[in-house]
C-alpha cells in the first residue's frame, strides 16, 4: 500500500530532520540519555547535554577546542560519572576510555568507529589546562625561559668579548687611518706590532689565562695562578682601547 506524503514526513519526523537530502537523527547523551543541544563553544559549534553538560565532538572538533580554549580559572566537577557501556551517540557503536595525548592523565570516551569523542563535565578544561600549564609549569616554564635567554646573552657577550673579527678589525682600521693620514708605512707596521699584545689576550685568552710564573719585567710580580679567559679578554681591550685613546689624544 501506498503511503501519502503526509505519512511519510510524520514517519521521517520520528527519525529525524532532513538536510540536504540526508537523515539526520537527534543525538542523546550516552551518559544520561537525555537530548543534546547545539551551541557554540570557542568558534565551534558542537552538542552538548542540556542536563549533565557533557559534550560530543567530531574528531576535527576536539584538537580544535584544546588549541584555542583559554586557561581555565577553576576546575569544577571533572570527574567522570559514565565509565562503562557508553555507546556513540553518533553511529551507536562503543565507546572505550583512552588517555588523551597518552600523558595527560585524563581519559575521554572514544568512539572506535567514527572517532568521535564524549567528554564528561570539565574535562575539556583539564585538556585545555593540560596543552596550557598548570601556573606552576607555566612559572618553572618562565624561569627557565628566563634563564636560558640570560644564557644566550651571556654566551653572546663573551663571543663578542673573544671576537677576532672586531678586534681584529678595530686595529687595522685604526693603523689605516694613521697610514693615510700620515703616508708613512714603516710608522704604520710599528703601530700595527704594538697591538700584538691585546690581541694576544683578547684571541687566546683562555691560553694566556693558564700561563703561570711570568713576570713583566724585573721587580715585578709574577703570576702565580690561572686567570679566567673572560678577564684575560677584557684587559686586552682595554690595553686596545687605552692605546688608540692616548694615540689620537697625542695628535691633536
Amino acid at each position: 500500500m501506498l503511503e501519502t506524503s503526509a505519512q511519510t514526513d510524520a514517519r521521517m519526523s520520528t527519525l529525524g530532520s532532513i538536510a540536504d537530502g540526508e537523515i539526520i537523527i537527534p543525538m542523546n547523551c550516552p551518559c544520561c540519555r537525555n537530548s543534546l543541544i547545539e551551541v557554540e563553544l570557542y568558534g565551534e559549534l558542537v552538542d552538548r547535554c542540556r542536563f549533565c553538560g557533557g559534550l560530543w565532538l567530531d574528531p576535527t572538533e576536539l584538537g580544535s577546542l584544546v588549541r584555542q580554549g583559554s586557561a581555565p580559572t577553576s576546575i569544577d566537577g571533572a570527574r567522570r560519572r559514565c565509565t562503562n557501556g557508553l555507546r556513540c551517540p553518533k553511529c551507536n557503536h562503543a565507546m572505550a576510555p583512552v588517555q588523551y595525548a597518552h600523558d595527560s592523565g585524563v581519559y575521554i570516551n572514544k568512539c572506535l568507529s567514527c572517532e568521535g569523542s564524549w567528554l564528561e563535565p570539565g574535562q575539556l578544561e583539564l585538556l585545555i589546562r593540560y596543552r596550557i600549564g598548570t601556573p606552576a609549569t607555566q612559572a618553572l616554564a618562565n624561569a627557565w625561559d628566563d634563564k636560558l635567554r640570560r644564557s644566550n646573552n651571556l654566551r653572546f657577550t663573551r663571543e663578542l668579548l673573544r671576537s677576532r673579527l672586531l678586534s681584529g678589525g678595530t686595529v687595522l682600521a685604526f693603523v689605516l687611518f694613521v697610514f693615510v693620514d700620515t703616508g708613512e708605512l714603516q710608522s704604520a707596521i710599528l703601530l700595527a706590532a704594538s697591538f700584538l699584545l691585546p690581541l694576544v689576550c683578547i684571541w687566546f685568552a683562555d691560553i694566556a689565562g693558564d700561563l703561570k710564573r711570568i713576570s713583566f719585567g724585573i721587580g715585578r710580580p709574577t703570576i702565580t695562578r690561572s686567570t679566567p679567559g673572560d678577564f684575560v679578554a677584557i684587559g686586552g681591550w682595554i690595553l686596545l682601547l687605552s692605546r688608540i685613546a692616548v694615540l689620537l689624544w697625542l695628535r691633536e
